[in-house]
């Protein structure tokens, strides 16, 4: 899965716009070589899906601490334009920390 990434540096791996289709704006997942051999494939996937999102801004972005969550993974952060129709989520990775 990894193989579709584009590597921008380092530390800054590209999950490419074209990955799926919907996606408005690519993700960038931040995680050094070491870190990358232990990705989860529905993780890239769940980048890609806040990708999706409307008025999404700039990028789906997934930290170095990204692992499978519900809707983004855990380590995903997205910012969204409500002037673009953008949306506000209280949960976009899930409500299992209090």
């Amino acid at each position: 899965m990894t193989t579709k990434l584009v590597k921008l540096d380092d530390y800054r791996w590209q999950v490419p716009q074209g990955y799926k289709p919907g996606m408005r704006v690519p993700g960038i997942i931040y995680v050094d070589e070491l870190l990358l051999q232990d990705l989860e494939a529905e993780g890239i996937e769940q980048v890609a899906n806040g990708a999706t999102l409307p008025g999404i801004v700039k990028a789906s972005l997934a930290m170095p601490d990204i692992h499978t969550g519900y809707g983004l993974p855990i380590g995903g952060v997205v910012a969204t334009s409500l002037e673009e129709d953008g949306i506000i989520s209280p949960g976009g990775v899930g409500y299992d920390i209090n």
